[in-house]
């Protein structure tokens, strides 16, 4: 081989073992997106803002969305912690007691829905805490955001919850979406409920709205209102999927304002996608069921006020402690 053909032949062994190179180093491999997100709401309330979600969005960022309804979150937080769930619906102290113990658990996407809490009775003498006094209140969910509210409000108050004779007792055996028909059958005579189950008792026309949590609670503690529910997502989901998640938080909040300006279509939605209500009732309920869509960032201080309250006064419904940086999903 003379020099010439010598210098063309390094030449060219040189150019190919280059573009050989290039795709190693001129591109970044590319995570797949899941196949399918699974979401789950709870029956109620927190389901009810997601009925359009149910109806009209079966795809997000080329990925297929499947949807479950759980009876209860004791019910959708072990499906979560198993995988089964990817993103899910929670009361925000429930979330934050999840995260603190299994810090790889879970993030907190965004608030859904703020305070929507009151106590309806059948005794027309009920005008204050005050006349509870030597009473049971029935409340909806033990271990619970209504059952913490409440008892977080008597104990700045002053109020005993234990078994004296003036103490306010506190039983949880009845469901929440029971209790509307056990006040028209006289079975209870008070219970502290969110919506739609209070529009529900309500309109058997033997009870009243007595107290708004709302208002107790900024007469307690200075704050407006409390988050009531908020939009989970597993950690590693949310880890190797943003993009896939973020997704689906703006369908979210589409959801969400399109069931504040039309509740009658919403209601529809409600009662087809069996989310707990019927439709002239949850037509009735959605103007009271302060839903909302904050995002985790926007909603930190507003989700720590109310976990402040509730390590002072019940430590154990949020784990002992604040949740750190990383429980906030961006």
């Amino acid at each position: 081989m003379n020099s010439i053909s010598k210098k063309i032949f390094c030449f060219l062994s040189i150019f190919i073992i280059g573009v050989s190179f290039v795709p190693a180093f001129g591109s970044k491999e590319k995570v797949a997106e899941p196949q399918t997100v699974n979401m789950a709401v709870l029956n109620g309330p927190s389901g009810m803002c997601f009925a359009w979600l149910f109806e009209n969005v079966q795809q997000v960022n080329n990925t297929a969305v499947s949807y479950e309804v759980c009876a209860s979150p004791d019910v959708l937080i072990p499906k979560m912690l198993k995988g089964e769930i990817d993103i899910g619906i929670l009361p925000p102290n429930a979330a934050a007691k999840i995260y603190v113990k299994q810090p790889e658990s879970i993030v907190l996407a965004a608030v859904s829905g703020l305070g929507m809490l009151s106590l309806v009775t059948t005794d027309k003498t009920i005008k204050s805490l005050e006349n509870l006094k030597g009473k049971t209140v029935f409340v909806a969910g033990q271990g619970s955001t209504p059952e913490y509210v409440f008892r977080t409000i008597l104990e700045k108050n002053g109020y005993d919850t234990g078994d004296g004779k003036d103490s306010i007792k506190l039983d949880f055996s009845i469901p929440a979406s029971e209790m509307a028909a056990a006040i028209a059958s006289g079975k209870i005579e008070c219970a502290v409920m969110p919506e739609p189950f209070s529009t529900v008792a309500v309109s058997k026309g033997n009870c009243y709205r007595a107290l708004d949590l709302q208002d107790l609670w900024k007469e307690s503690f200075g704050k407006d209102t409390f988050p009531m529910t908020a939009v989970v997502v597993r950690k590693e989901f949310a880890a190797k999927y943003p993009k896939t998640v973020r997704a689906f938080l703006s369908e979210a909040k589409k959801a969400i304002l399109w069931t504040q300006q039309y509740p009658k279509q919403a209601a529809v939605l409600v009662e087809k996608h069996t989310l707990g209500l019927k439709t002239p009732i949850a037509e009735k309920s959605i103007p009271n069921c302060a839903f909302s869509y904050i995002s985790a960032k926007e909603a930190r201080p507003l989700i720590e006020e109310l976990l402040n309250v509730f390590l002072a006064y019940a430590p154990e419904s949020v784990g002992g402690k604040l949740p750190d940086d990383s429980f906030y999903f961006e």
